[in-house]
């Protein structure tokens, strides 16, 4: 069965890396609001995002 919910959920944290991130907040902000999503689809929303910068940020040891 379709899930709305499901749906923008997977569209946003498909997003992530592609669309600015402030524009992937608003928008899932803007679901929470309508009832779509929940603060824990958020949260979420929100680990993925701080994981791309986390990635970025791993230091080779020297060798």
């Amino acid at each position: 069965m379709f899930s709305l919910r499901n749906f923008i959920k997977k569209g946003l944290l498909n997003a992530v890396g592609k669309m600015a991130d402030y524009q992937v907040i608003l928008n899932s902000a803007a679901w929470m609001e309508k009832g779509v999503l929940t603060e824990d689809d958020l949260a979420e929303i929100q680990i993925k995002i701080d994981a791309q910068y986390e990635e970025e940020n791993i230091v080779c040891p020297e060798i």
